[in-house]
């Protein structure tokens, strides 16, 4: 059920959202509601809190490691094309 909230910007901030959202071809409304999805969100666990049941189960799973994709990528294409 959606419900009436009144805010109260600086006048120069509320231009330049009304700007974003035509360019985003957005409501201000759904801007704002997306914004305090993500507020909430970070406050309860961050994306976690977002995750699937299957995606929790499989988060982490690869470690926390840092993976170079370039180099990872490079020694795909150099053990494939060069055999």
């Amino acid at each position: 059920m959606n419900s009436k909230l009144t805010l109260r910007l600086d006048k120069d901030i509320i231009e330049e959202i009304k700007i974003f959202a035509l360019k985003h071809k957005r409501s201000i409304s759904s801007l704002t509601e997306d914004l305090y999805k993500k507020v909430l969100i970070n406050k309860e666990g961050g994306a976690a809190a977002i995750l699937s049941p299957i995606a929790k189960k499989y988060k982490g799973i690869l470690g926390t490691e840092k993976i170079d994709i370039e180099k990872q990528k490079l020694e795909y294409l150099k053990e494939k094309h060069l055999k």
